[in-house]
Protein backbone atom coordinates (compact mmCIF):
# COMPACT_ATOMS: atom_id res chain seq x y z
CA UNK A 1 0.00 0.00 0.00
CA UNK A 2 1.66 3.28 -1.25
CA UNK A 3 0.87 6.61 0.68
CA UNK A 4 1.64 9.54 -1.79
CA UNK A 5 2.41 13.40 -0.41
CA UNK A 6 1.61 15.28 -3.73
CA UNK A 7 3.54 18.82 -3.91
CA UNK A 8 2.15 21.28 -6.50
CA UNK A 9 4.50 23.98 -7.68
CA UNK A 10 3.77 27.60 -8.03
CA UNK A 11 6.84 28.78 -8.74
CA UNK A 12 10.79 27.32 -9.26
CA UNK A 13 12.13 28.92 -6.48
CA UNK A 14 13.92 25.92 -4.55
CA UNK A 15 15.25 27.80 -1.89
CA UNK A 16 11.42 28.67 -0.85
CA UNK A 17 10.20 25.36 -1.79
CA UNK A 18 12.45 23.79 0.61
CA UNK A 19 11.82 26.28 3.33
CA UNK A 20 7.74 25.32 2.68
CA UNK A 21 8.42 21.65 2.94
CA UNK A 22 10.47 22.07 6.18
CA UNK A 23 7.61 23.81 7.49
CA UNK A 24 5.22 21.18 6.76
CA UNK A 25 6.84 18.30 8.03
CA UNK A 26 7.88 19.92 11.26
CA UNK A 27 3.92 20.20 12.11
CA UNK A 28 4.07 16.04 12.36
CA UNK A 29 7.63 14.96 11.90
CA UNK A 30 6.54 11.45 12.78
CA UNK A 31 4.15 11.29 10.24
CA UNK A 32 6.08 12.66 6.90
CA UNK A 33 9.27 11.83 7.56
CA UNK A 34 10.01 8.80 5.20
CA UNK A 35 7.28 9.36 3.24
CA UNK A 36 6.86 9.61 -0.40
CA UNK A 37 6.69 12.79 -2.80
CA UNK A 38 4.72 13.22 -5.97
CA UNK A 39 5.99 16.90 -7.22
CA UNK A 40 2.99 18.59 -9.84
CA UNK A 41 3.72 21.00 -11.85
CA UNK A 42 0.62 21.63 -13.66
CA UNK A 43 0.32 25.11 -12.33
CA UNK A 44 4.02 26.15 -13.33
CA UNK A 45 2.71 25.64 -17.14
CA UNK A 46 6.01 27.16 -19.26
CA UNK A 47 7.67 28.17 -16.58
CA UNK A 48 8.58 24.32 -15.86
CA UNK A 49 11.55 25.14 -18.10
CA UNK A 50 12.96 26.65 -15.42
CA UNK A 51 12.65 24.41 -12.94
CA UNK A 52 16.08 22.40 -11.80
CA UNK A 53 15.16 19.14 -11.37
CA UNK A 54 18.54 17.92 -10.28
CA UNK A 55 18.37 20.23 -7.50
CA UNK A 56 15.00 19.64 -6.66
CA UNK A 57 15.39 15.95 -6.70
CA UNK A 58 18.15 16.52 -4.32
CA UNK A 59 16.54 19.00 -1.98
CA UNK A 60 13.16 16.66 -1.68
CA UNK A 61 15.53 13.88 0.05
CA UNK A 62 17.07 16.28 1.91
CA UNK A 63 14.34 17.36 3.92
CA UNK A 64 13.99 13.63 4.89
CA UNK A 65 11.24 12.69 1.86
CA UNK A 66 11.21 10.20 -0.82
CA UNK A 67 10.97 11.32 -4.80
CA UNK A 68 9.13 8.99 -6.51
CA UNK A 69 7.66 10.79 -9.59
CA UNK A 70 7.01 13.87 -11.41
CA UNK A 71 3.99 14.70 -13.37
CA UNK A 72 2.54 17.76 -15.87
CA UNK A 73 5.75 18.34 -17.16
CA UNK A 74 6.29 19.96 -20.82
CA UNK A 75 8.17 17.16 -22.96
CA UNK A 76 10.88 19.09 -24.11
CA UNK A 77 11.53 18.85 -20.21
CA UNK A 78 11.74 15.04 -19.70
CA UNK A 79 14.85 13.99 -20.42
CA UNK A 80 16.14 16.23 -17.76
CA UNK A 81 13.76 15.34 -15.74
CA UNK A 82 14.80 11.44 -16.09
CA UNK A 83 18.20 12.28 -16.08
CA UNK A 84 18.04 13.73 -12.77
CA UNK A 85 16.00 10.57 -11.52
CA UNK A 86 12.54 11.42 -11.40
CA UNK A 87 9.55 8.92 -13.02
CA UNK A 88 6.78 10.38 -14.34
CA UNK A 89 3.56 9.86 -13.36
CA UNK A 90 0.74 10.36 -15.74
CA UNK A 91 -2.24 10.81 -13.60
CA UNK A 92 -4.75 10.00 -17.09
CA UNK A 93 -3.59 6.14 -16.30
CA UNK A 94 -3.24 6.91 -12.48
CA UNK A 95 0.17 4.51 -12.56
CA UNK A 96 3.72 5.20 -11.54
CA UNK A 97 5.63 4.87 -14.26
CA UNK A 98 9.67 4.80 -15.31
CA UNK A 99 10.06 6.72 -18.69
CA UNK A 100 13.78 6.77 -19.50
CA UNK A 101 12.74 6.97 -23.08
CA UNK A 102 10.03 9.69 -23.66
CA UNK A 103 8.30 9.41 -26.89
CA UNK A 104 6.38 12.34 -28.64
CA UNK A 105 4.28 9.84 -29.91
CA UNK A 106 1.22 9.86 -28.08
CA UNK A 107 0.35 6.37 -28.25
CA UNK A 108 3.84 4.80 -27.83
CA UNK A 109 4.01 6.92 -24.82
CA UNK A 110 1.40 5.40 -23.40
CA UNK A 111 2.04 2.38 -23.87
CA UNK A 112 5.42 2.70 -22.39
CA UNK A 113 3.80 4.12 -19.43
CA UNK A 114 2.27 0.96 -19.22
CA UNK A 115 4.70 -1.30 -19.40
CA UNK A 116 7.03 0.10 -16.84
CA UNK A 117 3.97 0.72 -14.08
CA UNK A 118 5.31 0.10 -10.47
CA UNK A 119 2.17 0.06 -9.23
CA UNK A 120 -1.34 0.60 -10.76
CA UNK A 121 -3.83 2.20 -8.44
CA UNK A 122 -7.39 1.40 -9.50
CA UNK A 123 -9.60 3.59 -11.29
CA UNK A 124 -12.57 5.61 -9.54
CA UNK A 125 -15.15 3.64 -11.39
CA UNK A 126 -13.97 0.39 -9.40
CA UNK A 127 -14.31 1.93 -5.79
CA UNK A 128 -17.29 1.71 -4.28
CA UNK A 129 -19.29 4.97 -3.22
CA UNK A 130 -18.44 4.22 0.45
CA UNK A 131 -16.13 1.86 2.45
CA UNK A 132 -17.57 0.55 5.51
CA UNK A 133 -15.14 -0.95 8.17
CA UNK A 134 -17.38 -3.22 10.87
CA UNK A 135 -14.96 -3.37 13.51
CA UNK A 136 -12.77 -1.10 15.88
CA UNK A 137 -9.17 -0.17 14.11
CA UNK A 138 -6.08 -1.07 16.09
CA UNK A 139 -2.72 0.71 16.39
CA UNK A 140 -1.22 -0.34 13.26
CA UNK A 141 -3.84 -0.79 11.27
CA UNK A 142 -4.62 1.21 8.12
CA UNK A 143 -7.72 2.02 6.07
CA UNK A 144 -7.09 3.32 2.77
CA UNK A 145 -9.94 4.18 0.19
CA UNK A 146 -8.54 6.76 -2.01
CA UNK A 147 -12.24 7.75 -4.33
CA UNK A 148 -14.57 6.96 -1.64
CA UNK A 149 -15.84 7.77 1.97
CA UNK A 150 -15.21 5.63 4.96
CA UNK A 151 -17.65 4.83 7.74
CA UNK A 152 -16.16 3.20 10.97
CA UNK A 153 -18.82 1.22 12.63
CA UNK A 154 -16.60 1.21 15.91
CA UNK A 155 -13.48 3.21 17.48
CA UNK A 156 -10.25 3.73 16.39
CA UNK A 157 -7.14 2.89 18.23
CA UNK A 158 -3.81 5.11 18.81
CA UNK A 159 -1.52 4.57 16.04
CA UNK A 160 -3.91 3.52 13.62
CA UNK A 161 -4.29 5.15 10.31
CA UNK A 162 -7.44 6.41 7.49
CA UNK A 163 -6.86 7.58 4.56
CA UNK A 164 -10.09 8.37 2.29
CA UNK A 165 -10.55 10.79 -0.92
CA UNK A 166 -13.90 11.87 0.48
CA UNK A 167 -14.97 12.53 4.35
CA UNK A 168 -14.80 10.33 7.42
CA UNK A 169 -17.49 9.18 9.30
CA UNK A 170 -15.95 7.30 12.93
CA UNK A 171 -19.32 5.95 15.43
CA UNK A 172 -16.98 5.93 18.47
CA UNK A 173 -13.86 7.38 19.35
CA UNK A 174 -11.59 8.77 16.93
CA UNK A 175 -7.93 8.28 17.67
CA UNK A 176 -4.93 7.39 16.07
CA UNK A 177 -4.59 10.01 12.32
CA UNK A 178 -7.15 10.53 9.75
CA UNK A 179 -6.88 11.95 6.63
CA UNK A 180 -9.79 12.63 4.19
CA UNK A 181 -9.79 14.47 0.84
CA UNK A 182 -6.58 12.98 0.03
CA UNK A 183 -6.80 13.45 -3.22
CA UNK A 184 -7.60 17.20 -2.94
CA UNK A 185 -11.50 17.00 -2.25
CA UNK A 186 -11.56 20.50 0.12
CA UNK A 187 -14.91 19.67 0.64
CA UNK A 188 -14.47 16.39 2.76
CA UNK A 189 -15.18 16.70 6.22
CA UNK A 190 -14.29 14.10 9.27
CA UNK A 191 -17.16 13.13 11.91
CA UNK A 192 -17.04 11.49 15.34
CA UNK A 193 -18.45 10.55 17.99
CA UNK A 194 -15.34 11.54 20.67
CA UNK A 195 -12.55 13.50 19.16
CA UNK A 196 -9.16 11.98 20.31
CA UNK A 197 -7.30 12.26 16.97
CA UNK A 198 -3.50 12.34 17.01
CA UNK A 199 -3.58 14.31 13.65
CA UNK A 200 -6.47 15.63 11.32
CA UNK A 201 -5.77 16.21 7.73
CA UNK A 202 -8.16 17.53 4.94
CA UNK A 203 -6.82 17.66 1.34
CA UNK A 204 -3.69 17.96 2.50
CA UNK A 205 -4.08 20.70 5.67
CA UNK A 206 -2.76 19.01 8.63
CA UNK A 207 -3.14 19.86 12.33
CA UNK A 208 -2.07 17.72 15.57
CA UNK A 209 -5.16 17.88 18.18
CA UNK A 210 -2.87 18.97 20.84
CA UNK A 211 -2.16 22.23 18.73
CA UNK A 212 -5.64 22.74 17.81
CA UNK A 213 -7.73 25.28 19.79
CA UNK A 214 -10.20 23.38 20.37
CA UNK A 215 -12.24 22.42 23.58
CA UNK A 216 -14.19 19.76 21.81
CA UNK A 217 -11.69 17.29 22.86
CA UNK A 218 -13.62 13.96 23.61
CA UNK A 219 -16.81 14.96 22.34
CA UNK A 220 -18.62 14.60 19.18
CA UNK A 221 -17.48 16.80 16.48
CA UNK A 222 -17.12 17.68 12.85
CA UNK A 223 -13.97 19.03 11.42
CA UNK A 224 -14.08 20.65 7.74
CA UNK A 225 -11.64 23.72 6.07
CA UNK A 226 -12.17 27.37 5.80
CA UNK A 227 -10.13 29.39 4.11
CA UNK A 228 -7.31 26.75 4.25
CA UNK A 229 -7.48 25.75 7.85
CA UNK A 230 -9.39 22.88 9.88
CA UNK A 231 -12.32 24.04 11.52
CA UNK A 232 -13.36 22.18 14.36
CA UNK A 233 -17.46 21.91 15.21
CA UNK A 234 -19.70 20.09 17.79
CA UNK A 235 -21.90 17.87 17.01
CA UNK A 236 -23.69 18.58 20.42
Amino acid sequence: MLMVNILHLHHTNLHHIEQALQLKIAEASDFFMGTSLLVDCQALGAGCRQLNFQQLYALVQRVGLIPIGIRHIPEDCRALASKAGWAFFRATQRQLATNSNPSTNKQESQATASKGSKQALPEHTQEACVKVVDRPLRSGQQVFAPYSDVVVLHQTGAGSEILAGGSVHVYGALRGRVLAGVNGDTTARIFCQSLQAELLSIAGCYQLLDDADTKLKGQAAMIHLHDNKLVVESLS
